[in-house]
């Protein structure tokens, strides 16, 4: 059984060097009404977003997208762990740690970029 950490997504090879560039979709802080929402809502009818209608949210209410440098993430983060909780983890703290950033503190999505080349600048990508 092959190890979560091992870059094998896509049928990568283990011996061969992946490169992971994290990019972050960075929101706008919301506000969350005091009240309860969506009492008594039906959801028979309702159904999810498809990945385009996030997108054009999310462009909408003006997020935008910020790349995690290479050094930040210090060369441990492997494709799996991007793609999930390892991800979604290294774009918040991020984040937080960027003064420029703080009209943007919320995580809207993520994107892994997932090369065999390191990335420097978008120019690479």
């Amino acid at each position: 059984m092959a190890d979560s950490d091992q870059p094998t997504r896509m049928g990568t090879d283990k011996e061969k060097t992946v490169y992971v560039q994290l990019i972050v979709k960075a929101c706008r802080a919301v506000e969350t009404p005091l009240q309860p929402i969506n009492q008594g809502k039906i959801y028979d009818n309702e159904k999810s977003m498809t990945a385009d209608e996030r997108r054009a949210l999310l462009l909408a209410t003006g997020c935008i997208d910020v790349p995690v440098p290479m050094d930040f993430l210090a060369d441990a983060m492997s494709p799996n762990a991007c793609l999930g909780r390892g991800g979604y983890m290294a774009a918040m703290q991020f984040l937080q740690q960027r003064q420029d950033l703080h009209e943007f503190p919320a995580v809207g999505s993520w994107h892994c970029v997932i090369t065999d080349h390191e990335v420097i600048g978008a120019s690479t990508m």
